[in-house]
């Protein structure tokens, strides 16, 4: 037993010491990019943007590795799907729910779901059909039958515009662009995932006309029950922060609202289903919800942790992606196909933008009487851009199977990196040459963080705010109710030329109306910006209260009669 025990010490070390050296050059390349992100954003350069860089620099290191002797350190930098899904993607699709501008989004929630639907669709079939049609030809002796075309399809139907959307934020564009695009790219990867496993459900299998509903069935079935999913973790989170004191224990709350988060994600993996349209809508409902009742600290927590999680993802990711080039075990490239594969990509894109644009814009002016058009040319030219392949669809590819599995493989990953390079190297450009308007301030929907919006917040006894009591975090348009103050106790009126350091903040200053969803678990408003030492202090009801309550009543039946159910809903 020793003697076991003591051969298999020997064989760790060098193992240990190989992954250590793997994992040092990841980190070198991590630092590498962040710091050529802080060069190129700094010097104002927009020739090329930071990810580009990020995968030549894993290029180079890549080809380095795979030149060099020894085969382990190579092993441990390949690409692993597995990696990819548990580890990488849910930061960014968390960071992309929680940051999301709600109000923009919902707003423009039909032209995102026409072509995060009907669009991945229209791209999809049409890379596997055109695939299907270039097969014939037998050329590089490729030979693939009708559903591996389709799973290549849906797996390349799969955009990841983190390069643009990077480049969105930083010379402010539009928020209508920036929200259809956005939206359109996180439910297309979702879209895709789903594809590709319903798919695949039929690979090696005949394909009848009862197998195509039977799929869109499956299809139908996983998005739906994942959003449901993700809402009622979303949900069960804010409840359990509602009712509870855990605002009180900022390190334990935001512990649990990310562990919540990810536990939607691989409690929806495992029930076959999925994770990220799980993920996506949990973080949407907590940011709804969750977010208001969370003690400050907790809000600031899961902001930038989220947000900083997210960003080395997405390095990592695109380092990753260069990497792969020179690190993939068994890669067999076919030019021909490559150069094709990439044309059949970008025609794809263009017929699920141009068409679906023009109905929308059809739509929008016979059912809504719009003069304008609701996307113009130059949103439907960004729109198209935008359509850059990403790592989503490389870790899709790692699960084909067949003889032509690796060329397949292969090709993805090219196809990806030369999408980015070509369509996130141009971006900048692309904006001044279509005109689009940049700097343009966004004052969202309330979904920016308070401390941008309220840098700073001074308390009755000079002490700056920042604590984790019950009612901070929330709508800061008012300033802190004076001390000594509580519940139910008569407003003294002023006296003129009396110097009041806590006044209201409203033009008569009356306490401001009182707003459902700002109210404690005791019912009453709690005293937004109060900061630690304000626990017991909640703002004085107003003096018509029971008029208030019944004029409330009053606006939530009125809503339900037009219609507007879920706005009562909402409220409640």
């Amino acid at each position: 037993m020793f003697l076991v025990l003591k051969s298999v010490k020997y064989k760790l070390i060098p193992y240990l010491r190989i992954s250590a050296w793997a994992l040092t050059i990841l980190c070198f390349l991590l630092i590498l990019s962040l710091g050529a992100s802080y060069y190129v954003q700094v010097k104002r350069i927009r020739a090329i943007h930071e990810t580009v860089l990020s995968i030549f620099a894993g290029m180079v290191v890549g080809l380095i590795v795979r030149l060099s002797p020894g085969h382990l350190i190579r092993e441990m930098l390949t690409f692993k799907h597995t990696l990819f899904f548990n580890l990488l993607l849910p930061p960014i699709i968390l960071n992309s729910g929680y940051e999301l501008k709600q109000e923009n989004f919902f707003r423009n929630f039909g032209s995102i779901l026409t072509f995060a639907f009907v669009g991945t669709f229209i791209s999809a079939v049409g890379i596997g059909v055109l695939t299907y049609i270039y097969s014939f030809l037998s050329l590089e002796s490729l030979n693939v039958t009708l559903i591996e075309c389709l799973i290549f399809g849906s797996t390349l139907s799969a955009t990841d515009p983190v390069t643009i959307l990077a480049i969105f934020n930083q010379y402010k564009v539009d928020p209508k662009l920036y929200s259809v695009i956005f939206g359109e790219s996180i439910l297309n990867d979702a879209v895709s995932i789903v594809m590709y496993e319903t798919l695949s459900q039929f690979h090696g299998s005949e394909i009848y006309v009862s197998s195509i509903f039977h799929g869109i069935g499956i299809f139908l079935f996983s998005f739906a029950g994942s959003m449901a999913l993700g809402v009622v973790f979303g949900l069960g989170c804010s409840l359990a922060l509602k009712h509870s004191n855990l605002n009180l224990y900022p390190g334990i709350e935001s512990c649990l609202v990310a562990l919540i988060a990810y536990t939607s994600y691989f409690f929806s993996n495992g029930l076959h289903m999925s994770g990220i349209v799980s993920l996506l809508f949990c973080g949407i409902t907590l940011k709804h919800y969750a977010y208001h009742t969370m003690s400050k600290r907790t809000q600031r927590t899961t902001k930038y942790m989220f947000s900083v999680l997210a960003q080395l993802s997405e390095n990592f990711i695109f380092i990753y992606l260069g990497l792969n080039l020179f690190t993939q075990d068994v890669q067999v490239f076919k030019p021909l196909f490559i150069l094709v594969a990439t044309v059949i990509v970008c025609a794809t894109r263009y017929a699920a933008v141009f068409p679906l644009s023009e109905l929308i814009n059809l739509f929008h002016r016979t059912a809504r009487g719009k003069r304008g058009d609701e996307i113009p040319h130059s949103y439907q030219m960004m729109l198209f851009w935008a359509g850059l392949r990403g790592a989503v669809g490389v870790a899709l590819a790692a699960g084909f199977m067949g003889d032509n599995a690796p060329a397949l493989r292969t090709t993805v990953l090219v196809v990806v990196v030369l999408t980015v390079i070509m369509f996130g190297g141009t971006t900048a450009r692309m904006l001044e040459v279509l005109g689009i308007r940049t700097g343009v301030e966004d004052g969202g929907d309330g979904d920016s963080s308070d401390e941008e919006r309220y840098p700073m917040n001074v308390t009755g006894n000079g002490d700056w705010s920042g604590g984790s009591t019950p009612g901070v975090g929330r709508d800061r348009r008012f300033r802190r109710s004076p001390p000594g103050y509580v519940q139910g106790a008569h407003v003294p009126t002023p006296k003129a030329n009396t110097p009041c350091c806590c006044s209201w903040n409203s033009p008569n200053g009356q306490p401001p109306n009182r707003d459902p969803r700002r109210t404690s678990r005791s019912g009453t408003l709690w005293s937004a910006g109060s900061d630690e030492s304000d626990a017991g202090e909640v703002l004085p009801p107003a003096p018509n209260m029971q008029a208030d309550r019944l004029s409330e009543l009053r606006q939530l039946a009125e809503l339900g009669a037009d219609g507007k159910w879920f706005t009562a809903l909402d409220e409640r």
